[in-house]
């Protein structure tokens, strides 16, 4: 299993972007109304993300093998790897759509419901951009390393 790319994380951010952008002007479209985007929906992506980004600041010492720190087992380093990987991905996903739903209510923030949506969806998106960030900060420190430290 190799390492995330940013490439890939930006196509698929790209691809969401575009689906929610064009799922966003299909309901407009058909209901003059824009997709609602929940409030606590910033809420909870903020908080995973900080608490992903937490995880790894606190988790550093162990998965890099600093003197003094008891290693974490191979297997839960490679289980926190996978995590890692998901919420990357996941964020990407998260974050394309919900841009693309901000675009699209750009032009409806003259009514407050189109105001509340923009406003939701742009803190959605940047709660999910930072769950990508503190993935790709959790899933570098996860590397295979040998006994005396050195990377594999």
């Amino acid at each position: 299993m190799g390492h995330t790319k940013v490439s890939h994380l930006a196509i698929i951010f790209v691809v969401l972007g575009a689906i929610g952008w064009a799922s966003a002007e299909i309901v407009q479209g058909q209901t003059g109304r824009s997709i609602p985007v929940p409030s606590l929906a910033p809420a909870a992506l903020w908080i995973l993300g900080v608490s992903v980004g937490l995880w790894t600041l606190f988790a550093k010492p162990r998965l890099e093998r600093k003197p003094g720190a008891q290693p974490f087992p191979p297997l839960a380093s490679a289980r926190i790897a996978v995590l890692a990987m998901a919420a990357s991905r996941t964020g990407a996903v998260i974050a394309g759509f919900y841009l693309g739903v901000a675009l699209v209510a750009v032009g409806q923030s003259a009514t407050p419901a189109g105001w509340s949506t923009m406003i939701s969806a742009f803190l959605a998106a940047i709660g999910s951009i930072i769950l990508v960030v503190s993935g790709l900060w959790l899933e570098s420190m996860c590397v295979a390393r040998n006994e005396d430290g050195s990377q594999s």
